[in-house]
């Protein structure tokens, strides 16, 4: 029995494919997670914490002191609702809190 083998796919189809994800995925993106965390945790919460990045649908969140890693843990229900209110709950299934600079 033969087996058929695939045509590899041409260079145009996978940029194509690259270029729909960069673009679903890109700085607008970004700028709508970061007006959103700013909208949610408030501009004190927000100006000692960051959102850094989505990897497997957990929100990761670099927090300048230990004091805010707290208060913010304390309020991650809540703010996760919102966020899924927000962005979409297909979107983010998590949050995690890290400490991190964020200038």
């Amino acid at each position: 029995m033969m087996r058929r083998t695939k045509k590899p796919e041409g260079i145009k189809g996978i940029l194509n494919k690259v270029i729909r994800r960069i673009e679903k995925e890109g700085p607008a993106s970004k700028e709508k997670i970061l007006i959103a965390w700013q909208d949610i945790v408030g501009e004190k919460a927000s100006s000692h914490s960051r959102p850094v990045g989505i990897r497997r649908r957990v929100l990761t969140i670099e927090i300048d002191s230990s004091t805010w890693l707290y208060q913010l843990n304390l309020k991650k229900r809540a703010i996760l609702k919102d966020i899924k209110k927000e962005l979409g709950s297909d979107k983010i299934e998590d949050i995690r809190f890290r400490m991190g600079d964020i200038t």
